[in-house]
């Protein structure tokens, strides 16, 4: 169908490309979901004529030039119009757009962040427009701004680094400076909008470190302190001789990387666990201290849960995934225990509450590959922590407490305040192994009855 909606654009004068991430996407043998379709020398009114035979038209952005189209056939595509940006205001939406339909593709490729995201395809030809050069920069793995606009928008500093992490990329010095321009106006980003791209960042990041390493040389880790805190933070050599905990980050995140490819983790689950190696050592920049000739960071585990409840508060990161993340930093050393026990795992299973203990395992394998040149690897009591939880089929979820409320009653109880007390004390029963199935949970449960 999308042939069709193009041909008739081009019969009434217009000039349709493909621009943008679908371009981009496709030029390194990537999926994309979305199509984006640049409609020149068109005015709007004959543009939503023509897509209105096709499918339902959402023109509520059509005064920004952006126009939806949803299709009989369940498609949907999103048609823009060339659109000059005046800058108004600070941040990302203090912008004065005007649409103008005469604007040659050299014009509107100026306006768009990176020189890989302006580059335009005829779908009806498939010939390339490519006026910035970003088919020689995707290839080169090198970030470049197109044009000066990119200095109007701090957001696409943050677009720079998820594109970083996906695709592989450095960027250029001055792409650099430029973007160390617009740290003052940092500030303005709305919530939503930096999540965005951190979400992109975890979900799609292929070398997430390269992503972080751009936060750095663009000043812009100082936005988010809690990272900038693990810079310089020094660890035990013989433990650590990657150097200190911001380069191990680095590496962690980028085993996270693999091990999430390798596992073909998707949606929530990836995020978790790439969220979780950012952050599980952000405690030591708070407990790193340096004792009898070594350096040390007793107690990080526990003191990485504030520090990391700020930082995925300063992204935006939805509350459902924070009480995912939040308990995989604190619990990311259970494998340094003396003994694995059915017990321990139980309990372990409980404290990390909706994340899991495959979510964990995956952790600790990232943290302890991250740590070149010593290989990458599971620890031994990271293995048999995942095949106890395995056994008791809590490797995914937390152990469910087997008496309820309806056993009381089935004893003849009528329900009363005391029901909680009583039910809990079975559970924590339960946890230690004292009973493991309803039979013999019965009959715990009638000798602590008051």
């Amino acid at each position: 169908m999308l042939i069709a909606i193009l041909e008739d654009i081009v019969a009434a004068g217009g000039r349709p490309y493909e621009v943008g991430g679908c371009v981009r996407d496709r030029l390194v043998g990537a999926a994309s979901k979305d199509i984006d379709i640049e409609v020149f020398q068109m005015k709007s009114d004959v543009l939503v004529s023509i897509l209105s035979k096709f499918g339902k038209v959402d023109c509520v952005g059509v005064s920004f030039g952006v126009i939806k189209l949803n299709t009989s056939n369940g498609m949907e595509y999103d048609f823009t119009l060339p659109r000059r940006e005046s800058k108004s205001g600070s941040g990302h939406r203090g912008f004065i757009v005007e649409v103008d339909h005469s604007m040659t593709i050299q014009e509107a490729a100026a306006r768009r962040d990176f020189t890989i995201n302006a580059i335009y395809r005829c779908p009806l030809t498939d010939q390339l427009h490519d006026p910035f050069y970003g088919v020689n920069h995707l290839a080169e793995k090198s970030l470049h701004a197109t044009s000066d606009h990119f200095g109007e928008d701090p957001l696409r500093v943050l677009r720079g680094m998820q594109f970083a992490a996906r695709f592989g990329l450095s960027a250029t010095e001055q792409t650099i400076q430029m973007s160390r321009s617009l740290l003052p106006e940092a500030k303005d980003l709305a919530r939503d909008r930096i999540w965005h791209e951190w979400e992109k960042w975890a979900l799609r990041g292929t070398h997430p470190r390269l992503g972080l390493a751009f936060l750095r040389e663009t000043n812009w880790l100082g936005f988010f302190p809690e990272l900038e805190a693990l810079v310089g933070v020094q660890q035990d050599p013989e433990w650590h001789p990657e150097g200190d905990v911001w380069t191990h980050t680095l590496h962690v995140c980028d085993a996270a990387a693999m091990v999430a490819e390798r596992e073909q983790l998707t949606g929530k689950d990836r995020i978790v666990v790439l969220l979780a190696a950012l952050c599980h050592d952000l405690g030591k920049a708070t407990h790193t201290h340096f004792e009898n000739g070594r350096w040390h960071a007793y107690g990080h585990e526990a003191g990485g849960v504030e520090p990391t409840q700020a930082f995925l508060e300063r992204i935006g990161c939805p509350i459902a995934i924070q009480q995912l993340v939040v308990p995989l930093v604190a619990n990311h050393l259970i494998h340094a225990v003396d003994k694995v026990t059915p017990k321990l795992v139980r309990r372990l299973a409980f404290r990390l509450g909706e994340a899991s203990v495959k979510h964990l395992v995956h952790l600790i394998e990232a943290d302890v590959s991250g740590r070149p040149p010593l290989p990458p690897r599971l620890p031994d009591k990271a293995k048999q922590l995942l095949e106890f939880a395995s056994g008791m089929k809590i490797d995914c979820s937390a152990p469910k407490p087997i008496l309820l409320g309806r056993h009381l009653i089935e004893l003849g109880f009528e329900p009363a305040p005391w029901f909680g007390g009583v039910l809990k004390k079975c559970f924590e029963a339960q946890l230690d192994g004292v009973f493991e199935n309803e039979e013999d949970g019965i009959h715990y449960l009638r000798t602590v009855l008051p």
